[in-house]
């Protein structure tokens, strides 16, 4: 794969560009950290009395939201270290609001069923603990008493509904814990989540589909943000092709 990048400084240029833009709205699908830490920096660099200069940039990259080449993988989470776990307690808490099925035929017959599941639009995850069951939800309200401070394109995600109303409710991994990733981690590599649940490194293991592109920009929309670890965007930019130095 090559890349090519050139500068463009013709002021008319730039002026077309900057109109094509002027009715349309910029997602940051990838790197909000980057983007907040670039608005801390800038903001303490005022607050010193010193001039932002090139500080007051950051580097993006802008890729067409409905391109057909854009591609979102699902990050897979992976249980260990809790105390306790019992699988069938989870599903039989997990009972009155998703509706669950044995699938039999190993990973490739988990990964065709969530696959099914995708194109039907249902919100739908697998649990593994040695065997797999797929967890479909079927309470529409739950999300919504759950979490009524985030958006409605917030609570139908799979991810917001796996943490909600799985993680936190039935297995009692909260927010601080997720993100310390104290008994929760990520791959994105299934075959690696199933691999450390068979090694006995982990409790269990939970496999997912992928963000659609139109959720994440209706949660963008709705002014809220997405969970942790919810997007894989691929292909990556390389990274250090171009720097932005901060003098």
């Amino acid at each position: 794969m090559t890349h090519r990048l050139w500068c463009v400084y013709d002021a008319e240029t730039i002026a077309q560009i900057e109109g094509l833009f002027a009715d349309k709205k910029l997602y940051i699908a990838d790197g909000h950290h980057r983007y907040e830490t670039a608005l801390n920096y800038r903001r303490y660099l005022t607050e010193q009395g010193l001039e932002p200069g090139d500080a007051g940039y950051i580097l993006m990259t802008l890729v067409n939201m409905e391109h057909e080449g854009l591609v979102v993988f699902p990050t897979h989470r992976i249980i260990r270290d809790l105390e306790g776990y019992n699988t069938a307690d989870v599903l039989s808490a997990c009972a009155a609001g998703f509706e669950i099925a044995e699938v039999e035929g190993g990973l490739e017959a988990a990964q065709a069923l969530l696959d099914s599941k995708y194109a039907e639009g249902r919100i739908a995850f697998v649990l593994y603990d040695g065997s797999y069951h797929c967890l479909t939800l079927t309470d529409a309200e739950a999300m919504g008493k759950i979490a009524p401070d985030h958006s409605k394109a917030w609570q139908e995600l799979d991810v917001s509904v796996l943490h909600s109303l799985v993680l936190e409710r039935c297995m009692g991994i909260d927010k601080e814990n997720m993100a310390n990733q104290k008994n929760l981690i990520y791959t994105r590599d299934a075959a690696e989540a199933v691999a450390a649940v068979d090694s006995g490194s982990a409790n269990c293991a939970f496999l997912l589909n992928p963000t659609r592109v139109e959720q994440i920009a209706a949660v963008a929309a709705a002014g809220d943000k997405m969970p942790q670890k919810s997007t894989y965007f691929y292909p990556k930019i390389i990274t250090g092709a171009v720097m932005n130095k901060l003098r």
